[in-house]
């Protein structure tokens, strides 16, 4: 039961790593994402070795297999993060994860029957090394640009409209009263009809795993603000979702 555990997480790595390792070959421009396609090779090379010489096989198995968990734990993390019900990258990285740590686990039992203590610390590793590429967006900032829109500047409290960009029907809408941002919309905005906009405002926006928590205003085209203007999520009316 244990050696078919291993031959079915190993399988399950080789059918899926060739795919992540095509894609990133055909896409990626991150240096890191390159090393897929040298772990998919040496998942084959660790695979027939397992039937050659099962000791060795399983040893090379089990280094490989944790390999894989470093190389796609900040991965994981962005996936459940951003995009938790997507089936289709659930398939490349939930399952070579969780194939990852079947090997690991499984594999560990095969050749240290007597070894409870490498035993442990290897499955341990296995499992600390997702929860890690999890944890690190328990409390993350990420920088997002959208499209904005000013009305009634001459006003006391004037309207900005924010969206993802001009055509989208998301949005949300802010009373503001910053006397700085007002002069920059003035003075450097484009104006059409009835408001001004820029095309680039920036946010940072401040999540707990895929909740929203915080936003601060910085910078409008090339103007950062001198005071950035902060709000909690609950203070902002409309759809705000499109910030993440």
């Amino acid at each position: 039961m244990k050696k078919a555990i291993v031959i079915i997480s190993t399988i399950v790595l080789i059918v899926i790593g060739f795919s992540i390792s095509m894609t990133s070959l055909a896409w990626s421009i991150d240096p890191k994402e390159m090393l897929y396609l040298p772990l998919w090779i040496s998942t084959i090379i660790g695979f027939i070795l397992f039937f050659a010489t099962k000791r060795i096989g399983i040893y090379t198995l089990i280094g490989i297999s944790i390999l894989w968990l470093i190389q796609m734990a900040g991965t994981l993390g962005c996936f459940l993060t951003f995009e938790p019900g997507n089936i289709a990258l659930f398939g490349l990285i939930g399952l070579p994860t969780i194939a990852s740590i079947l090997i690991a686990v499984v594999g560990t039992r095969l050749i240290f029957e007597k070894k409870n203590k490498i035993r442990i610390a290897i499955s341990l590793l296995a499992l600390i090394i997702p929860i890690g590429g999890i944890l690190q967006y328990a409390n993350k900032t990420y920088d997002k640009s959208v499209f904005s829109e000013f009305y009634d500047l001459d006003k006391e409290t004037y309207k900005v409209i924010i969206k993802p960009q001009p055509s989208d029907t998301r949005q949300f809408e802010i009373d503001l009263k910053s006397d700085e941002l007002r002069n920059l919309a003035k003075e450097k905005a484009t104006f059409v009809a009835n408001h001004h906009y820029f095309l680039n405002a920036r946010f940072r926006v401040n999540m707990t795993f895929s909740s929203i928590n915080k936003i601060e205003l910085y910078k409008v085209a090339d103007y950062e603000l001198e005071e950035p203007i902060k709000w909690n999520i609950d203070e902002l009316n409309g759809q705000t979702e499109f910030l993440k």
